[in-house]
């Protein structure tokens, strides 16, 4: 197997960012004390204006409200350059905020950020 050329990795991050069709937000959370031994959580803008694309995953259906809810898991693909964790948030173009569930671990070559998302 032969490493990527950073002339074949620039044109493969170039390509996907093409594909990255929508803005939002990557969030962080700053917890405050409440004074009475908790806290209260607030979700801040950690990363602004990130192009991203978000896919549905198949197999897996939840109620919500009564209906089934088919779409509930997504696949997010960001710019290789984002810095994404469990510990964030994604805020989408229309202001459906997602929890981040599972990101990719880094790698010896970066592509692309994916992360698997559910809505909130």
């Amino acid at each position: 197997m032969t490493a990527l050329s950073s002339t074949e990795l620039a044109a493969i991050r170039t390509d996907i960012a093409q594909l990255l069709p929508d803005t939002g937000h990557v969030l962080s959370v700053t917890n405050t004390s409440d004074g009475m031994g908790g806290f209260t959580e607030t979700w801040g803008t950690a990363t602004a204006s990130v192009a991203y694309r978000l896919d549905p995953l198949r197999g897996r259906e939840q109620l919500a409200g009564g209906a089934v809810d088919a779409f509930h898991t997504f696949q997010l693909t960001l710019a290789h350059s984002v810095t994404l964790t469990t510990a964030n948030r994604f805020k989408a173009t229309d202001g459906t905020q997602f929890a981040v569930v599972s990101a990719d671990p880094e790698k010896s070559w970066k592509a692309s950020t994916r992360a698997v998302v559910e809505r909130i």
